[in-house]
């Protein structure tokens, strides 16, 4: 007795198969030998790593320009951050990229930062490169808060407390002006990006900066209430703000 045929599988949409095409190209998760039977032949798969590899050294050579524009203008154009996808050190951060993910844009911030940190001696050179990584990080950083029921830190968002007054730093910098007599102003700089793309770095007040230690991923809007000691439509009133500058994601109601 013959075994019945198993019925042919329906018939890939135009989307479904781009999208499949993509992740095969930009996410090493899904870059199994499975998907690649399914979708190239053994030449065009070596091809398509090819395009992918490409693909990376564009996207972080884009976002490594914008996110450490200070510091190039400060070095020598062969030796700025965007050069080390170019690097040796690069092709381990290949083999293991998903594109758009933290993880990803943390081990490039950090190859940069290690590969710029001995070119200068400035006192302030550290709290620069330190903040431009904080940029970075929401410059190529795409990956999703996951859904929850309760308020939840944004995946990228950085947090760093600066012993220099970076915005003088900065403001000097752009203007040509000489960076030597900057303060050693503490200041706290939040780094967050929106939905849609927009980034924000803020000087939070004491009040936004305790919300904001108070979202947990646990605790929901009555627990922060009630763990500091407030009022809800204050703490409301804030977790809104939080949630527009992209620091927060709130449950949808």
């Amino acid at each position: 007795m013959s075994a019945t045929p198993s019925p042919p599988s329906p018939p890939q949409s135009d989307r479904d198969l781009q999208d499949r095409v993509i992740r095969y190209l930009t996410d090493v998760n899904d870059r199994s030998a499975e998907i690649g039977d399914k979708l190239l032949d053994p030449a065009d798969a070596e091809r398509a790593q090819r395009f992918s590899r490409y693909l990376v050294r564009r996207y972080y050579r884009d976002r490594l320009h914008r996110g450490f524009r200070y510091s190039t203008g400060l070095l020598d154009a062969a030796r700025t951050a965007e050069q080390v996808v170019d690097n040796l050190e690069f092709a381990s951060i290949l083999s293991t990229c998903v594109l758009g993910s933290l993880q990803t844009a943390r081990a490039v911030a950090a190859l940069a930062v290690s590969e710029l940190m001995g070119l200068r001696q400035d006192v302030w050179w550290q709290e620069l490169l330190q903040y431009e990584s904080a940029l970075f990080l929401q410059l190529a950083t795409s990956e999703p808060a996951p859904a929850r029921d309760v308020p939840q830190k944004s995946v990228a968002i950085v947090l760093h407390r600066f012993e220099f007054d970076v915005p003088m730093l900065l403001a000097n910098l752009q203007s040509g002006e000489a960076a030597l007599d900057v303060s050693r102003r503490p200041v706290t700089l939040l780094f967050s990006r929106t939905h849609h793309g927009k980034i924000y770095v803020a000087e939070l007040d004491a009040a936004c900066a305790r919300v904001l230690g108070a979202v947990d991923g646990e605790r929901t809007l009555a627990d922060i209430v009630e763990f500091l000691n407030s009022s809800t439509q204050e703490i409301q009133r804030i977790l809104t703000i939080l949630s527009d500058i992209g620091a927060i994601v709130l449950p949808v109601s």
